[in-house]
């Protein structure tokens, strides 16, 4: 009796399988790579997001609502990658890049306008009051920039 009970369970959980879509499955390599991220686009679920349009090369849609009034109007942000499909290690470099661009003009926790900029190019406001341009960390990579290249010109360009 009770092998038949597995054997049952079994079947229905089988039955079920085809409904569930493949995102439902959680990509190891996409959470690998998230995880160190969150900081930058400001949820679990916003930068595996990212993640997978960067490394899909497809446009994402990121939305951020504020903790302090949750009735607020979300801040909705539209990053379309202009390198096509990256490799992760790629696309951990971009994000490592991006977050250290940030950095530099002290921002820690970017609003997603500031990430949307600093990937894929558009200027910012600091916390200091000064407007920095930013080329854009995938912007440069379509353009056939090596990762040594950007890195420079992030550095060049924080002086």
């Amino acid at each position: 009796m009770k092998r038949a009970m597995q054997l049952l369970g079994s079947s229905v959980l089988l039955s079920f399988a085809p409904i569930a879509s493949p995102h439902d499955v959680e990509d190891p390599a996409a959470l690998k790579v998230a995880s160190g991220f969150v900081a930058l686009a400001g949820s679990d679920d916003n930068i595996l997001a990212l993640v997978r349009a960067i490394h899909e090369g497809v446009a994402v849609r990121l939305v951020s609502a504020s903790e302090s009034a949750p009735s607020a109007v979300p801040e909705v942000v539209v990053i379309e990658p202009p390198t096509g499909k990256m490799g992760w290690n790629d696309v951990k470099l971009a994000l490592m890049l991006a977050r250290d661009a940030l950095r530099r003009h002290a921002i820690s926790r970017p609003t997603l306008e500031q990430l949307r900029c600093v990937l894929v190019g558009g200027d910012i406001t600091t916390p200091g009051g000064n407007v920095a341009t930013f080329r854009g960390v995938l912007q440069m990579r379509a353009e056939g920039f090596n990762w040594g290249a950007i890195a420079a010109e992030r550095y060049r360009r924080a002086r």
